[in-house]
């Protein structure tokens, strides 16, 4: 009795496996496994955390090496270059340069190749999925503004211009209109004073005598440009 329930078991087993397989290496399904795989690796790229999304990629593609693996004389093989593809494209998000990732990339187009038993129409799946995912891309980040989170603990995104509360050590644009001592001559360059503060500053004419007010009319930088105050 227990060889014969052995021998169903075995028996539904390996029908439930065929079916699988006869399912997932459907040309449509395979397809729809794959761009499921990309496109939902880019989308849990730009979240905080494992979502559906991501869960569905993952189930994705083991279903389709899963059936296709089962069909393939390049299991092996294609599973290697599978993993390792993965593995450099991972990597590639912290060194620089694009190596890996271009590597990554090809070992994962060859394993996916490897596996089908139709590269001709493999190519255009592929080729379809490029063009989605680089609209998912674009949509994500152009219009969504949307960052890839682990990233930023390794690119500096707090912005330091003037919008963001940040000022230049040197920037003396609040110079402008002030009224200010001649410290020394102005030949055409010299010293100011303005209150307790002592500023290299340009005459806009020829010459300004020690002792004369001045009127700060131009700030670029750290130059200051002064005209006499008429008396």
């Amino acid at each position: 009795m227990a060889a014969i329930t052995t021998i169903l078991n075995t028996f539904l087993l390996s029908s439930v496996l065929a079916d699988f397989r006869d399912v997932v290496t459907m040309p449509w399904v395979a397809f729809i496994l794959l761009a499921v795989f990309f496109l939902g690796v880019i989308y849990q790229l730009f979240s905080e955390n494992m979502n559906f999304t991501g869960v569905m990629a993952v189930l994705s593609i083991i279903a389709f090496y899963s059936g296709h693996l089962l069909i393939s004389d390049y299991s092996g093989l294609s599973l290697a270059l599978f993993i390792i593809g993965t593995i450099f494209i991972v990597v590639e998000f912290f060194v620089i340069g694009a190596i890996l990732g271009i590597i990554g990339g090809i070992m994962l187009l060859v394993s996916i190749f490897l596996v089908s038993n139709n590269v001709a129409l493999f190519s255009l799946f592929m080729l379809a999925i490029v063009i989605l995912a680089i609209i998912e891309w674009v949509i994500l980040v152009k219009f969504k503004k949307s960052k890839i989170p682990f990233l930023n603990k390794f690119i500096l995104t707090d912005a330091t211009d003037a919008e963001s509360g940040y000022t230049s050590f040197d920037d003396r644009s609040y110079l402008i209109g002030e009224q200010a001592d001649a410290e020394t001559a102005l030949r055409p360059a010299g010293i100011i004073r303005h209150g307790d503060e002592r500023i290299d500053a340009v005459a806009e004419g020829a010459f300004i005598e020690s002792g004369r007010t001045v009127k700060i009319i131009h700030v670029e930088g750290t130059r200051v440009v002064v005209r006499p105050v008429e008396d």
